[in-house]
């Protein structure tokens, strides 16, 4: 398939398009091009808010990131949140030699898996089969 030009001006075109600019408007260089880059800019975010929700997610994600923008799925930012602070949970399970203490959530201590081996832990399971641990008194 035969290669299409580029439709992209180069360097040299576009230098001599901002000189017969400069020299037509009467301007400087530099203010002419600070004007023409703040009209590119709002066309561009004319463009983007105006249209985002129609781009795919896919597409939202690549102009975040082109953007710099880590934020929302949204265009409009959107606040978190406050955490709630949790309580802490009371104790569910017991070892009675050292007095450690588990919540029954999350990983099981080393302790307890420490203590599940032991001669202590075979002795105490003869007389209550169908528990794990022992049971926080109170």
């Amino acid at each position: 398939m035969p290669r299409k030009p580029s439709t992209t001006p180069s360097a040299s075109k576009m230098k001599a398009t901002l000189a017969a600019a400069v020299a037509r408007s009467g301007m400087d260089e530099n203010a002419l091009l600070r004007a023409a880059t703040k009209e590119a800019f709002e066309r561009a975010l004319l463009l983007l808010t105006s249209s985002y929700a129609d781009f795919s997610p896919e597409q939202q994600r690549r102009i975040r990131a082109a953007v710099g923008s880590e934020g929302s799925a949204s265009a409009v930012a959107r606040a978190k949140p406050a955490k709630v602070p949790r309580e802490e949970l009371p104790p569910r399970f017991w070892l009675p030699h050292s007095g450690a203490t588990w919540s029954g959530r999350g990983r099981i201590p080393g302790a307890f898996l420490a203590w599940e081996g032991t001669v202590a832990h075979t002795e105490w399971k003869k007389t209550h089969p169908d528990q794990r641990f022992p049971s926080y008194p109170g």
